[in-house]
């Protein structure tokens, strides 16, 4: 027997097997060199809430939507969902609708939309409710146990200094827990305030998500901005406030935010992401607009990125 021809198939076998199991590992998300979860695991967060009915909604309003008429116009990215039983838009009754005209007269400065503006009665007498209810259970599920506003079902948060202010100057060092964040759940037992850049590094998988839970609010400063590297993408990104939200002037935000109460967007915000006010059935939220662009991450007129 010919011990080198002998050898040379043992080794085959063993390159072979390895393959196996690397291919294996690969396919399954499991690392073989590492510990960070593969492409279509979501990671230490656990997977993203179930949208639902609600999938397709850029923006929620249980309260009504008031439009300043800066130029350029806002410009909504997706369906819009006046989910209050009297819907208005600048004061004046929204009929609902496809583009702009859903949102009725509007004192003349309706936002721009490409999408659908969905009412109680438009376009009948339970779509709205729907999504209101699909909204309140993705709000309750990346809820802290504890709330606030009301017991919801994502524990296990990293706590975050109370008090939180997260961000800083554009080129500063990164510094874990701070300007930059790798997948996970982020509790602020106070508000979450972004007072300059702050990334979120997927670390190479796509699929991977990350929670942000505020006790309060959350906030970005003007020209604050959210970056996404690492594969890491906006519909993958949530914020939960237990209250308010607001995009001051000029800042960039990226993910979704499920808001209690209201969201304010000052002049120049702009949003890869969801943005939902009064998205707890307990809430009331109104929103505000002032020359703005809003997009559901996807959506085939977003901002190219905007994923």
């Amino acid at each position: 027997m010919d011990k080198h021809g002998s050898g040379s198939k043992a080794w085959t076998w063993f390159m072979a097997a390895v393959l196996t199991a690397f291919v294996a590992g690969c396919g399954s998300g499991d690392d073989i060199f590492g510990t960070m979860g593969g492409a279509g695991v979501p990671g230490p967060a656990g997977a993203a809430p179930a949208l639902g009915a609600a999938a397709a909604y850029g923006i929620a309003s249980t309260a009504g939507v008031t439009n300043t008429p800066t130029a350029p116009n806002t410009t909504i990215n997706g369906n819009v969902v006046l989910a209050n039983p009297s819907p208005t838009c600048n004061a004046v009754a929204a009929p609902g609708g496809a583009g702009s005209a859903g949102f009725g007269l509007c004192g003349g400065n309706a936002p721009a939309i490409n999408g659908t503006v969905v009412t109680p009665t438009s376009p009948d007498a339970t779509t709205a409710n729907n999504v209101k209810a699909a909204m309140n259970a993705a709000f309750l599920s990346i809820t802290p146990p504890a709330g606030p506003p009301a017991a919801g079902s994502r524990g296990g948060a990293t706590n975050l200094p109370a008090g939180t202010t997260l961000g800083a100057p554009t080129g500063s060092a990164m510094v874990q827990g701070d300007n930059y964040f790798v997948p996970g759940i982020y509790q602020s037992l106070t508000s979450i305030l972004i007072t300059g850049d702050l990334t979120l590094d997927a670390q190479g998988n796509s699929s991977a998500v990350f929670i942000f839970q505020s006790s309060s609010s959350v906030g970005l400063q003007p020209g604050a901005r959210i970056l996404l590297v690492g594969g890491a993408r906006a519909s993958n990104v949530f914020w939960q406030a237990a209250s308010a939200a607001t995009l001051l002037a000029n800042s960039v935000f990226q993910g979704n935010i499920f808001a209690a109460a209201d969201i304010t967007m000052v002049t120049g915000a702009t949003s890869c992401g969801r943005l939902w006010a009064g998205a707890w059935v307990g809430g009331a939220g109104a929103f505000v607009f002032d020359s703005n662009v809003v997009s559901v991450p996807g959506h085939p007129s977003a901002p190219v990125g905007c994923q």
